[in-house]
């Protein structure tokens, strides 16, 4: 499976400010059924369809003493208008670094 990556954006945020950036995630999927991101050039919407395959993920590593937590969320490719049910035809919002 070929992998694109569409949009990517780091930075450090307190519990408060990503909670509210989750709330407004679901906010606008919940009135729209899209999302934004990005700002200026690297800006754009995704349609999601009505159906998703979610993972939530937590992982400890013993090296570096850090935890992660993933969530992905995959969906058929709008452009295949769900014609084509397999990996390779399914688009992937998810953490790089998992």
């Amino acid at each position: 499976m070929t992998h694109h990556k569409i949009y990517e954006e780091q930075r450090t945020l307190d519990r408060s400010e990503f909670a509210g950036q989750l709330r407004e995630l679901a906010d606008e999927l919940d009135a729209s059924g899209s999302i934004t991101y990005g700002s200026g050039g690297t800006s754009g919407t995704l349609a999601l369809p009505d159906k998703l395959r979610g993972e939530v993920k937590i992982t400890r590593s013993g090296d570096d003493h850090h935890t992660k937590l993933v969530a992905r969320l995959r969906f058929a490719d709008p452009a295949t208008d769900g014609r084509d049910n397999d990996d390779d035809g399914e688009w992937e919002i998810d953490d790089p670094y998992a």
